[in-house]
């Protein structure tokens, strides 16, 4: 690498000059590698907020796969060279193993270090300029989620908030335009009979790439009006888990179980079957490996895979 690079954006990176105690002697855009994070981690102020592994590892991920942008933010250093804003990029740059470009700022008013990311953080919702941005940012969200357990092997990924970067969730939404198109289908199921919309939308937006997309206006009728259903009518198993309330807890284990049973009911309904009963049994808790849902629904440490949409 050069010491000096422009790419097209029209941002000039250089590598800085510092100063006899490592940090650069003026502010600017700069490629910072693992040897420059470490060496300024080194100057880290005392009293900075407690790290998170999480954010370390989203942020060393971001690097890795290329994904990371510079923006306003910067790396900041104070008037007497302390390291009062940046710690996790750092860190993440280190994990990563990769020379990524930051701005930084020194010189910065110590006093300002109080007031540094006190505020709340920016949802993707809050910068997606569609229709029903929550609800699309939330299903984009359980499509990764999905897209993960297929490449585990059906074995549940994690589903926690913050798992994914909003720029992977602006990719999902661009990639998944059904999204958009059934959002207010879903919202208007969620009206009818409680089922949650977010994971509604994106099984209705997998169901629509899948064998029996045609299906979907005849599920969709189901949930919202529940009529022209029998025993054993998928949809209606579906429809009276959501009436019941089953389905409202926001536990990580129980959206897993909602995602599951949403998914057996589409697949049922979409090959014209009928089932006995609906459900999807997870728990997150054990150590065990997946056991077939036929062992009874008392059996300890039951895991079913999640299923893909049909």
């Amino acid at each position: 690498m050069t010491d000096i690079d422009a790419p097209g954006d029209g941002y000039a990176f250089c590598v800085p000059t510092l100063s006899q105690y490592g940090i650069p002697v003026r502010s600017g855009d700069y490629w910072v590698g693992a040897d420059l994070a470490t060496k300024w981690l080194e100057k880290n102020l005392e009293g900075n907020r407690k790290t998170s592994a999480v954010r370390v590892r989203r942020y060393a991920k971001a690097m890795a796969e290329g994904r990371w942008k510079l923006t306003h933010q910067s790396i900041a250093f104070d008037e007497k060279g302390r390291l009062i804003d940046g710690q996790h990029r750092l860190l993440a740059v280190i994990h990563s193993k990769t020379v990524v470009p930051m701005r930084v700022h020194v010189g910065a008013d110590p006093s300002t270090f109080s007031v540094i990311d006190t505020g709340y953080g920016r949802a993707a919702s809050q910068f997606m300029r569609v229709a029903n941005a929550n609800i699309v940012k939330g299903a984009a969200r359980i499509i990764l989620f999905a897209e993960q357990c297929k490449v585990n092997g059906g074995e549940v990924a994690h589903m926690h908030r913050g798992t994914f970067d909003n720029d992977v969730i602006f990719e999902t939404v661009d990639q998944w335009p059904e999204l958009q198109e059934y959002s207010a289908n879903a919202s208007r199921i969620y009206r009818a009979c409680g089922s949650s919309s977010t994971n509604m939308l994106a099984v209705l937006a997998q169901a629509s790439r899948g064998s029996n997309p045609k299906a979907i206006e005849s599920f969709s009728e189901k949930m919202i009006l529940g009529e022209d259903m029998s025993k054993g009518d998928p949809v209606l198993l579906l429809r009276n888990r959501a009436i019941a309330r089953m389905d409202r807890s926001l536990s990580y284990r129980d959206k897993t179980v909602l995602y599951g049973t949403t998914v057996k009911a589409w697949n049922a309904h979409a090959r014209g079957e009928k089932l006995k009963f609906l459900r999807f049994i997870y728990d997150e808790k054990s150590e065990e490996g997946m056991l077939p849902v036929s062992a009874g629904k008392g059996s300890t440490g039951m895991r079913e895979k999640i299923p893909e949409v049909y």
